[in-house]
């Protein structure tokens, strides 16, 4: 029964239907980006972090994010491109089937990028949405337009090989590709099946 009851932790399922095999370092983002999200991937990154302190990077097991999201939460997401991006234990992301909007985002914060062959990608502006007095609602559009408009691309810009004119031209439409699209922009660095043998992110 102990063993059962292990088993349940160090792989199952929580309740939003999300696996986890925390033993082996192997994590799963496949719904949207929200809080929930955040706490649970970002507690796990740090665990693992914690258990690893004092070590060398090429002693620390690195860490398996597999994505395949529509995207959500800006700040949440940014929470988790945070922690993913200081973490000293090496954190490789997969896109498992889609990576779009803030799932595109936190995919590009992996020390390695991997792609199924079939997957796709989807960089854009977004949505936001507002609630409250005209003087409020005028504030954060303000802010989504500008700010946090520059902050997203400087990021996109800083970790692939797509320069601000590029960005700019294409970030107002729905900007889909898959993998060898991706892989030119400096999206991901191993489509599997190509680059590399599918035992690479077991």
């Amino acid at each position: 029964m102990e063993n059962q009851i292990k088993e349940v932790i160090n792989y199952g399922l929580d309740d939003k239907d999300e696996i986890y095999d925390r033993e082996n370092r192997r994590l799963y983002l496949n719904d949207d980006v929200d809080e929930s999200v955040l706490d649970t991937l970002a507690y796990m990154i740090l665990k693992y972090n914690r258990e690893d302190k004092g070590k060398s990077e090429c002693e620390r097991k690195p860490i398996i994010l597999y994505i395949n999201t529509p995207g959500g939460s800006v700040s949440d997401g940014f929470g988790l491109i945070d922690v993913i991006v200081a973490s000293k234990t090496p954190v490789y992301t997969v896109n498992q089937a889609t990576c779009y909007s803030m799932g595109f985002l936190i995919f590009l914060a992996g020390d390695k990028r991997y792609s199924m062959k079939n997957a796709t990608f989807l960089c854009h502006e977004g949505s936001g949405f507002s609630f409250g007095s005209m003087s409020k609602i005028k504030d954060r559009l303000e802010f989504e337009t500008g700010q946090m408009e520059k902050h997203i691309m400087d990021y996109i810009v800083s970790r692939t090989n797509i320069s601000e004119e590029l960005y700019k031209e294409n970030y107002k439409i729905e900007w889909y590709m898959y993998p060898d699209e991706a892989k030119k922009n400096g999206i991901l660095t191993h489509i599997v099946g190509i680059d590399c043998d599918i035992d690479e992110i077991l």
